[in-house]
């Protein structure tokens, strides 16, 4: 009945032209309104106000999102806007790197009324000379036995169109048989340096000056990729110190755990070692003994020194209790400076009226939050040590996982390897007697 009742509204509202003006009217006559009824518009709120109110009573700032009921992690600031250098137009314009050789005319977006002479990332384009020379220069510099004069000119042509990118010409090197890195660094090297001495020798007369060790030629031919620690290329360190870094990069998290022990204990014994030799000689030790970090924390928060009390005949400031206690041992400098923000944070003026009571909260406030800071470091270092020693048992237990699986994989690499037994051959005659039979 009530669809009977929609269609015949709706039927009438088209016929009817005064109706249809009215675009509430089938809403009206459904839902049974009075006449005078008007929709209200929805009123669209401003970012801002959508961004303060949302679920959960979050509240949205420039640096994240807290709950309303609790103080924010951070100290919320205001971003200042300067209008008067924010209004700068910037236009398409074209330019042309004099890097390249083509002359291409390409386009960036650069400020308005702003002109260079000359394209100013143009001056990175630094480039690798090439190293030339006469058959009589490689006769008298560069003969060796172990390279032949076109391997030389190989590895030289190579090292000029890589811009001595030595991995990569290590991966170009054709010539047969192959050479390792370290021998073509010290050809290339001893190339260099040999041309440019010879050639700044007979420049100057056959003297070589030098300046603080190093020959001048080294500073004037620096556009070949040579300097002073290329002029005595040596391979066998080379070698070695690669094979270091190798050794190095593929270390484990346990070898790595057990390599930063190994080192405490080192730094433990010499520090034992330090104090047990100036007892020997009858010197006090300098060095305070280590104290666990709850104790740290005390001393910490201890330093910040208690309030005097006026004597007869020597007056003091009341204000001088509002400095930082700079020097007092078990504050860093970086405890003070997280002191010093902890307390802009919360609001706390710089320099409040001194009076006894300001003074006294004052200190108790600086006192909490260093004992709260010191903590929070014990805390983070104490966190730092047990993810190491979960990552070290968890090595250990994949260690073993795998020394186990392979154990089962050899174990049945044996038992399919253990000689089968065979069925007897079977002739045609024996067939013939058994079906006879």
């Amino acid at each position: 009945q009530a669809a009977g009742q929609i269609k015949a509204l709706v039927a009438h509202a088209r016929t009817s032209r005064s109706q249809t003006r009215h675009p509430h009217f089938i809403l009206r006559s459904a839902c049974k309104l009075p006449a005078n009824f008007q929709p209200q518009r929805c009123r669209r709120r401003s970012a801002s106000t959508m961004a303060s109110k949302l679920a959960g009573g979050e509240v949205v700032l420039d640096h994240g999102t807290f709950k309303a009921d609790q103080a924010p992690l951070a100290p919320k600031r205001k971003l200042k806007i300067d209008r008067k250098k924010s209004n700068v137009e910037w236009q398409w314009a074209p330019f042309t790197n004099q890097a390249r050789e083509d002359g291409l005319v390409l386009h960036h977006w650069q400020k308005k009324g702003v002109e260079f002479a000359e394209y100013p990332y143009a001056r990175f384009n630094t480039k690798l000379e090439r190293v030339t020379y006469t058959d009589d220069e490689y006769e008298r510099l560069l003969a060796d036995r172990h390279w032949t004069r076109s391997d030389t000119d190989y590895l030289i042509n190579l090292c000029h169109r890589l811009d001595l990118r030595w991995p990569v010409i290590l991966d170009r090197y054709a010539p047969v048989p192959p050479r390792p890195l370290e021998q073509l660094q010290r050809r290339y090297y001893h190339c260099a340096h040999a041309l440019a001495r010879d050639r700044y020798r007979r420049s100057r007369g056959g003297r070589l000056e030098s300046e603080g060790g190093v020959p001048a030629y080294v500073d004037q031919s620096q556009a070949l990729g040579i300097s002073s620690r290329t002029r005595d290329f040596d391979v066998a360190y080379e070698e070695k110190r690669r094979r270091q870094a190798h050794v190095a990069y593929c270390r484990t998290r346990a070898e790595e755990a057990e390599e930063r022990r190994l080192r405490d204990e080192l730094k433990a014994v010499e520090l034992e070692s330090r104090r047990l030799k100036r007892r020997a000689r009858g010197q006090p030790a300098d060095e305070p003994p280590r104290r666990s970090g709850l104790e740290a924390a005390r001393l910490a928060a201890n330093a910040i020194a208690p309030p005097k009390r006026p004597q007869p005949g020597q007056p003091y400031l009341q204000s001088s209790r509002l400095k930082p206690p700079e020097g007092a041992q078990g504050l860093s400098k970086g405890m003070l400076t997280k002191l010093a923000l902890v307390l802009e944070e919360l609001g706390v003026p710089a320099r409040p009226i001194p009076t006894k009571l300001s003074c006294d909260a004052y200190d108790a406030l600086r006192r909490d939050i260093v004992t709260l800071l010191s903590l929070q470091k014990l805390a983070t270092s104490k966190d730092l040590e047990l993810r190491q020693m979960r990552r070290a048992a968890d090595d250990q237990h994949a260690r073993a996982q795998h020394a186990a699986r392979a154990a089962q994989q050899h174990t049945r690499a044996q038992a399919y390897a253990a000689p089968k037994r065979t069925a007897p051959q079977v002739t045609r005659g024996q067939v013939q007697k058994r079906a006879r039979r």
